[in-house]
């Protein structure tokens, strides 16, 4: 009997060692390794809508208990960080049909896609098991699905790629704003400016197109001034450079 119990205690011990390694180093895998069965339930979705989302797929079962105590947890997930970009996978792995899983769905509030299974390179032995990964695609979590915990990632990882959105928009900001400028023959030309040269400036018109225009037909106060700002931007990038 006590050596039953040592077992036990020992398989216990290293299923959960496995368990933890399996959540701090996930490994070095891609989204785009993974693959999806068909969509049973939910909107149906293609590699290409996943691209730049942060994903959590859930692998699980009709027979398994855990499986189903988790389902309201990713729910409640889907539903305060949908908005967001997190798109949620259910893959039932076991095989069931709709009929079997839609009572679950309904008790739970599932409103995220459901689908026969999916396939990637990381093997596991037991279900729930639950694979994050972040905007690039990069997985970050890989183990059971702990309700705290991935609230935390997934926020941590919405908040990093909304910032470099941020800077990629800050990045693709024009150079001077959208108002009136004049040529040289007093004639209203109101743009933006997204670039200028020694000859030429590139004007974002109202209606989003770019039209390049010569400097030489501007009125010098217009030129003067879009130059003046197109050699602060070059000092400034001067000064990153440093």
């Amino acid at each position: 009997m006590k050596k039953l119990l040592t077992s036990l205690l020992s398989l216990a011990f290293f299923g959960a060692a496995a368990t933890l390694r399996a959540e701090e180093s996930p490994g070095d895998h891609k989204l785009s390794e993974w693959s999806f069965g068909k969509v049973l339930f939910g909107e149906k979705f293609s590699k290409k809508d996943l691209k730049g989302k942060v994903v959590l797929i859930e692998n699980w079962g009709v027979r398994c208990p855990p499986c189903i105590g988790a389902m309201p947890h990713l729910a409640e997930l889907d539903k305060d960080f949908r908005e967001d970009g997190l798109v949620v996978i259910g893959a039932e792995c076991q095989g069931h049909g709709k009929s079997d899983i839609e009572p679950i769905l309904k008790k739970a509030k599932v409103e995220f896609a459901i689908t026969e299974g999916a396939e990637g390179p990381i093997e596991f032995s037991s279900i729930p098991r639950c694979h994050l990964f972040d905007r690039e695609g990069q997985i970050i979590y890989d183990g059971f699905p702990d309700h705290d915990k991935l609230k935390s990632l997934i926020r941590k990882a919405l908040k990093e790629g909304a910032a470099e959105e941020e800077v990629e928009k800050d990045s693709n900001a024009p150079l001077i704003a959208s108002k009136s400028w004049t040529n040289s023959e007093g004639v209203a030309i109101t743009a933006a400016v997204k670039s200028v040269d020694d000859k030429n400036v590139v004007f974002i018109m109202p209606n989003k197109k770019e039209v390049t225009y010569p400097l030489e037909k501007l009125s010098e106060t217009s030129r003067e001034e879009i130059e003046a700002a197109a050699s602060g931007n070059e000092e400034e990038d001067a000064d990153e450079d440093v």
